[in-house]
């Protein structure tokens, strides 16, 4: 028999997608209330059903499975089938290696994204970018600028530059730092330390170079509005979002990946992306204007 185990806090479109790819399943397990203290960001969740309410709704749409809610004593015992398949996320990879799920069956993880939880929300993702700029051109130029303020960053693990221009003429530079000096996490420890990766990102000392340039832009009363950025990793979400209010024009990047939405935002504010090759040499493979 082929089972289903997954957290179940909601049920939309993605879902019934899900339960419709595996509706030979004959048993649809549900995460109980009991599994919010092992993973407390169940608990967080506020937008989630009671999961026997949610099984409730569950046996509207898939009335041809067994639907059962489980707590973490029913674990492994109630995994029985010859087949487990679970959504790709976090809380159901640590159940199946926890528990030894796949012995003597097959285990399928199906990729799919139902809910933002640590992985996703962390995934970088090649970022489609709507031209290329080789050696010859301005943007590789400026781009050299950007990497070169960021090597005045303190920041021992990543170190960001980004660059205004417009018309090929520079607005302004910034680059990642920390506040109240450059030297605060060297000093004092990192107020992250004690948090996992994504994990409470307000409590950062660090000003990335995007929010940084637009800041003194906005100090120094000088609109960004149709310019140019030039940054040396693609924006983060934050980062985009100012960004996006700031009106840039085009944002040109080496950095080829994205986390979250940051490209769905510079995308929804018009901003043309544009992936500045930094390695290939020779004439230009595209130009843009």
């Amino acid at each position: 028999m082929k089972q289903v185990l997954l957290y179940l806090p909601v049920l939309h479109a993605g879902y019934e997608q899900f339960f419709s790819r595996h509706s030979d399943a004959g048993e649809i397990l549900v995460l109980g209330e009991g599994f919010r203290r092992e993973y407390p960001g169940m608990a967080k969740d506020i937008r989630a059903l009671p999961p026997p309410r949610a099984a409730g709704y569950l046996r509207l749409i898939a009335p041809q499975a067994h639907i059962r809610v489980i707590e973490p004593a029913d674990l492994p015992a109630a995994v029985s089938g010859s087949e487990i398949v679970m959504p790709d996320e976090e809380i159901t990879r640590d159940l199946a290696g926890r528990h030894d799920l796949g012995r003597g069956r097959k285990v399928v993880f199906d990729r799919t994204f139902l809910r933002w939880d640590r992985t996703w929300a962390t995934t970088r993702a090649p970022v489609t970018f709507d031209g290329e700029i080789c050696a010859t051109d301005l943007a590789r130029e400026l781009l050299g600028t950007a990497d070169a303020t960021a090597q005045r960053s303190s920041d021992w693990w990543r170190q960001v530059g980004a660059v205004a221009a417009r018309a090929g003429q520079v607005l302004g530079c910034a680059w990642n730092q920390h506040r109240p000096t450059e030297y605060a996490p060297y000093l004092n420890g990192d107020p992250r330390d004690g948090f996992g990766r994504g994990v409470r990102a307000d409590l950062s000392t660090a000003i990335h170079a995007e929010a940084a340039l637009v800041a003194r832009a906005a100090r120094d009363g000088l609109s960004l509005a149709g310019a140019d950025l030039y940054t040396t990793t693609f924006p983060c979400p934050a980062c985009a979002r100012l960004v996006a209010e700031a009106g840039f024009r085009r944002c040109y990047f080496t950095g080829q990946y994205s986390v979250l939405d940051g490209e769905q935002v510079l995308r929804a504010a018009g901003i043309r992306l544009i992936w500045v090759d930094t390695v290939t040499t020779g004439p230009a493979s595209q130009g843009v204007s």
